[in-house]
């Protein structure tokens, strides 16, 4: 088996410079992990579960002021990032030298074509004030949108919900108000339109990258 890596735009330099990024395409769960490590040790599945989450409790107890945990594959810590909206607060792991070099020596790498980038996905769009009022909302009501991939910076105007007129009669109007953002689900003010027919865009800019756009399968009828 080989890491498999694309070869994408460097988004801190913007110069053109390629660099690899990990293409994840298998995962372990954690019932496979244990029955492995259950050959490996002679310890019971049940053993092994409890020492786990044992770790756990410590890491709990001891990451959350600040220090670093010490461990046999590195050093732990938690690192806060912030995007505009909230902290982001992160897992961090610094890995041991003689671990990582374990780890270069039985790894291979092979570059694949870069994948497509993964855009917002609109599943569902209802007016909360209106009980069973889907594809539909009235101006000043809350839209409730679900999907996946929606968060976004609501101070960034290049971001967020935009209602775009199905007749094209109409300039792009985006949503200004919100009351929850989040990746799952987001709720907003429908702004003052003119009754129609409107499409639906949620617009983000992950981490910085450029603005990706996911539109909603269906029209929103406005009303006023």
């Amino acid at each position: 088996m080989a890491i498999k890596v694309a070869l994408v735009k460097d988004n801190i330099r913007k110069d053109g410079t390629l660099v690899p990024r990990v293409v994840q395409r298998n995962k372990v769960d954690f019932a496979k992990l244990l029955s492995y490590m259950d050959t490996t040790t002679g310890l019971s599945e049940s053993d092994l579960r409890s020492v786990f989450l044992q770790f756990a409790e410590a890491l709990a107890f001891f990451l959350p002021d600040g220090s670093e945990v010490q461990t046999p594959i590195g050093a732990l810590k938690l690192s806060v990032h912030y995007h505009g909206v909230e902290d982001d607060m992160r897992l961090q792991i610094r890995g041991d030298r003689s671990f990582m070099a374990r780890l270069r020596l039985g790894s291979a790498i092979e570059v694949i074509d870069a994948p497509a980038p993964l855009v917002p996905t609109i599943r569902l769009a209802e007016d909360a004030d209106i009980h069973g009022s889907v594809d539909s909302g009235a101006a000043g009501h809350i839209l409730h949108v679900t999907g996946s991939r929606l968060r976004f910076a609501w101070n960034d105007v290049e971001q967020g919900v935009f209602f775009i007129s199905a007749s094209a009669s109409s300039p792009v109007t985006r949503m200004a108000v919100y009351s929850h953002i989040g990746s799952n689900m987001v709720d907003g003010k429908i702004p003052d339109l003119e009754s129609g027919e409107y499409r639906l865009e949620v617009r983000t800019r992950p981490s910085g990258k450029d603005i990706r756009t996911g539109q909603y399968g269906r029209t929103i009828t406005v009303s006023l």
